[in-house]
């Protein structure tokens, strides 16, 4: 597919292409790549206020702005963005693929016009391009044709070798072989990827222990669980991440647990407002296949957890002032059969005042407090069986929180699947989200 590309375009020392197509990107992707991810440049580009005239890009004040911070970073990852925002890279800006091969992980992109690409690499980082095999190379940046590639996870090189061999992948080797090329390639979203489960349960940490303890876990929760697909777009006033697992087929896979949906009603009557908010549905049917599991596994594994929260049946939820002093503020309701265990009143009074209110056992500790409002957490958590909404002010981000409102997370059964979903809430419901995480970017 890349020599098809290649073949049209046999000379861009100094011309400029006006289509770019991201299936010849995947076509030099390996199949055994652990991630891949697309990314919609020139609509992300758009959002952040950028002009895109076929592969000319003017930045907007918003990425002039991060362009200047950045000027002086050495890292990898704003390497790339720079070549990626700026106007005077000559990258083709349709699209990207950020991919993990092994140890390494790489961002390649076609270019629109390689004498220009060249003369920015060279200026950036004040070396050359050398070539060898045909692949031109320049401290992490190579060059193959009209297809550039970043080493990610160096600062200093990247194998002309691993590029040579990229460019040369038939289909079956490629991850046009994998059935979820077509949702990358296609380019709706923003961002647009597959994750193996083993990248995530390895934590590339190589931990043998921890990669066990992932997989046995997904292997309880799903169906021939391969892989996570995920999509993201930015939107005025927020960010919409989902995600779903993935069998080895590339379909949705089943998930293996009963599933029962939050009590919508339940939560609006822990308060008016708070700064966190957060509920689960747990059923008779779930603890009795948490139980069997054990047992299954030898012995009676989970026959503590079992005997304390055995008599809960229904949505648990909770809200609080502050997430690191529960005295500060606390609302929470547990809803049981009726008849809850010792363990478990014993275990919620450490929390707060408790009370019965039929089925439902009630906890307090003062009143949450927040800018909140629960009605507003309810309304996000319909549907799901697990939810979480979160003031960003309150939050732990390790990161800027500045131009953030809310930050929530849902678990939601989908057909035989299960979604997850991570929405962002802007301050500014009219500024693009992805303007508001470049500002505050520092």
């Amino acid at each position: 597919m890349l020599c098809i590309v290649l073949a049209a375009i046999p000379s861009l020392t100094s011309c400029k292409k006006e289509v770019s197509d991201t299936t010849g990107l995947l076509s030099t992707v390996p199949s055994s790549a652990s991630a891949v991810v697309g990314l919609n440049i020139r609509t992300m580009l758009e959002k952040a206020g950028c002009k895109v005239d076929g592969a000319d890009i003017t930045p907007g004040e918003v990425v002039e702005g991060w362009l200047a911070r950045k000027a002086n970073s050495t890292a990898s990852e704003n390497e790339a963005m720079r070549l990626v925002l700026s106007g005077e890279s000559g990258i083709d800006p349709v699209g990207a693929i950020f991919f993990v091969d092994a140890y390494n992980s790489y961002l390649t992109a076609m270019l629109a016009d390689t004498g220009k690409f060249q003369e920015f690499v060279e200026k950036q980082s004040g070396q050359k391009f050398t070539e060898a095999d045909g692949v031109k190379t320049c401290g992490n940046v190579a060059m193959s044709g009209a297809q550039m590639w970043v080493c990610l996870s160096s600062q200093a090189t990247i194998d002309p070798k691993a590029v040579k061999n990229y460019s040369a992948l038939d289909e079956s080797q490629s991850f046009m072989s994998n059935p979820y090329s077509a949702d990358i390639a296609g380019m709706t979203d923003d961002i647009v990827g597959l994750v193996q489960t083993g990248l995530i349960s390895s934590g590339r940490s190589g931990s043998f222990i921890g990669a066990a303890k992932t997989n046995m876990a997904l292997g309880l929760l799903f169906e021939d669980a391969s892989a996570f697909a995920m999509k993201c777009n930015f939107l005025k006033g927020k960010m919409e991440l989902r995600a779903e697992v993935f069998n080895s087929k590339g379909e949705t896979a089943k998930f293996l647990l009963p599933t029962s949906k939050i009590d919508t009603d339940l939560v609006k009557s822990l308060g008016s407002q708070a700064e966190a908010v957060m509920a689960l549905s747990i059923s008779k049917d779930l603890m009795k296949k948490i139980d069997q599991a054990g047992s299954s596994l030898g012995g009676n594994m989970f026959g503590a957890f079992i005997k304390m929260f055995g008599t809960i049946d229904g949505t648990v939820a909770a809200a609080v002032s502050d997430l690191d002093n529960f005295s500060d503020g606390l609302s929470g309701a547990v809803t049981t059969d009726g008849n809850p265990s010792n363990d478990l009143m014993q275990l919620l009074s450490q929390f707060g005042a408790t009370r019965k209110d039929g089925k439902v056992v009630r906890i307090t500790n003062g009143t949450p407090k927040g800018s909140l409002e629960m009605s507003k957490a309810a309304d996000y958590f319909k549907g799901a069986m697990i939810g979480i909404m979160i003031n960003a002010d309150a939050s732990d981000l390790g990161g800027p929180k500045e131009g953030l409102k809310t930050l929530a997370f849902s678990l939601a059964p989908e057909g035989k699947g299960i979604t997850a979903s991570i929405d962002i809430e802007g301050t500014d419901p009219a500024e693009n989200m992805l303007v508001t995480l470049i500002k505050n970017n520092k």
